[in-house]
């Protein structure tokens, strides 16, 4: 906005400047990542990893072989991530709350490259890392770009991109024996 001189009260800008203006604040490239929360996310997802043992385990000692228990670890979590984002989207939406429930539906369409893809290729693990890869990376820049729209920031986003870097380092990790 620009200031009336004589009155020092702001000038409304027309309907299509002051569009231009905050579609140009949300452009990808206007985006600055904030380091600091990003090496605590990574620390913090390396600490969770470990929550997949035991379920990896239990996929071992069903027979499954030791790439199709680590995607199938994978598939178990996208499922908890999707479930849980599209029970917050159907509380959200009872509750009339539709801003809420537009986020997570942005948040259920970012991860939706991940569930589809986990289910074809059950023994691919390196199909798997790059699905939960992308997955995050969209849920990630989703939740920013959503964040710099609205200021209220939906914490079920911050929590699914641990979630999934911690899936990220559970696949990436050194192959595990049985015990």
């Amino acid at each position: 906005m620009s200031a009336d001189i004589l009155t020092f009260r702001p000038v409304p800008l027309p309907q299509a400047e002051a569009a231009r203006r905050r579609a140009m604040l949300l452009h990808p490239s206007n985006f600055i990542p904030a380091s600091a929360s990003a090496g605590d996310a990574a620390q913090k997802a390396e600490e969770q990893a470990v929550r997949f043992d035991g379920l990896y385990k239990e996929f071992l000692e069903s027979g499954a072989s030791v790439n199709e228990a680590r995607t199938e670890v994978a598939r178990a979590a996208a499922r908890d991530i999707w479930d849980g984002f599209a029970f917050q989207l159907r509380l959200h939406r009872a509750a009339g709350r539709q801003m809420d429930a537009n986020v997570l539906a942005v948040a259920l369409a970012s991860i939706q490259c991940m569930t589809r893809a986990l289910p074809r290729r059950p023994d691919d693990l390196d199909h798997a890392v790059r699905a939960v890869s992308t997955a995050r990376r969209r849920l990630q820049y989703n939740g920013d770009l959503l964040h710099r729209l609205h200021p209220h920031r939906n914490p079920a986003f911050q929590d699914a991109v641990i979630t999934l870097q911690s899936l990220e380092v559970f696949l990436a990790g050194p192959e595990q024996k049985a015990a």
